[in-house]
């Protein structure tokens, strides 16, 4: 389940950036599709939820094989040590439905859409398009909809939701993942599912508290973590169990105000923490 929702999802991203960035199509020159920009909001959103959805079930069927088997379900545990990835997988979700739920916002509130109905559309448009590749793998025999990563991509399009309609709020908390690429071993093609390097976490940040005023301080955050280790070694040599999961606490520096007099980060480093940004004290839970 996990490699597909990488895949699926990485590929709905692309969609929704596609579908969503000209909202004024007129302002370039023969790029005025089928008369785009004079499609209202409605028209558009709608057209950019058949888009995505269209497209993860036709690449699900295409490459994962759905519809080779009736309806089932399939009982993935949560954050156990035995589960498939020590719960790490159900943070992915929650994560990447978060995140999709933004880039639908962005685009609604783009064509006019008030800043709370964009939030509200945004958190339902990702679980819809997440549902659906959960839907679809309830029709393959290597599958299975997994009720445990549902309710994650409905916690996920939750938090969307909270942080796009607070702004106040999303000033002083981020939701991101973390990705090393320089951890030792095989890289996974799909590195939304490359869990031997991702972590999880969730960053307050000194900069969003207006009672925090000094200029060092203000550069400060503080992370709450989870990760998990370990288990693509378990799957290729069952013998060999190093599985562990981790809790971790830290204090990194807020990228995005660091480096605002120079670079424009677009917002991407609300959603991503670079690795090796801060400082960290972590618990390995199955000592």
């Amino acid at each position: 389940m996990a490699s597909l929702v990488g895949l699926i999802v990485a590929r709905a991203i692309v969609a929704a950036l596609l579908l969503s960035t000209p909202a004024r199509a007129d302002m370039v020159p023969g790029t005025d599709w089928v008369g785009w920009s004079q499609w209202s909001k409605e028209d558009k959103a709608l057209a950019l939820n058949i888009g995505a959805g269209a497209l993860a079930l036709g690449w699900g069927t295409w490459s994962w094989n759905w519809g080779t088997s009736g309806p089932r379900f399939q009982d993935e545990g949560w954050f156990g040590r035995t589960t498939s990835e020590g719960g790490a997988d159900k943070l992915g979700h929650a994560w990447t439905t978060y995140a999709i739920s933004h880039l639908f916002a962005r685009a609604y509130q783009g064509w006019g859409y008030r800043q709370d109905e964009a939030a509200r559309y945004g958190a339902l448009s990702s679980v819809g398009v997440m549902g659906l590749v959960e839907v679809g793998d309830a029709f393959s025999d290597q599958y299975g909809f997994s009720y445990q990563d549902m309710l994650f991509n409905v916690i996920g399009a939750g938090a969307g939701y909270v942080l796009w309609s607070h702004p106040d709020l999303a000033r002083k908390v981020d939701f991101r993942v973390e990705y090393d690429p320089f951890i030792s071993g095989d890289h996974q093609a799909d590195l939304f599912t490359d869990y031997k390097r991702l972590k999880y976490l969730i960053a307050v940040k000194a900069d969003g508290f207006d009672a925090v005023r000094n200029p060092v301080l203000r550069m400060l955050e503080f992370h709450v973590g989870y990760y998990a280790r370990g288990y693509e070694d378990y799957s290729a040599n069952p013998l060999n169990d190093d599985r562990r999961r981790y809790l971790y606490v830290g204090i990194g520096l807020n990228l995005t105000r660091l480096l605002k007099p120079y670079v424009n980060t677009g917002g991407v480093l609300h959603y991503v923490q670079p690795p090796y940004t801060y400082i960290s004290k972590d618990w390995n839970l199955d000592r």
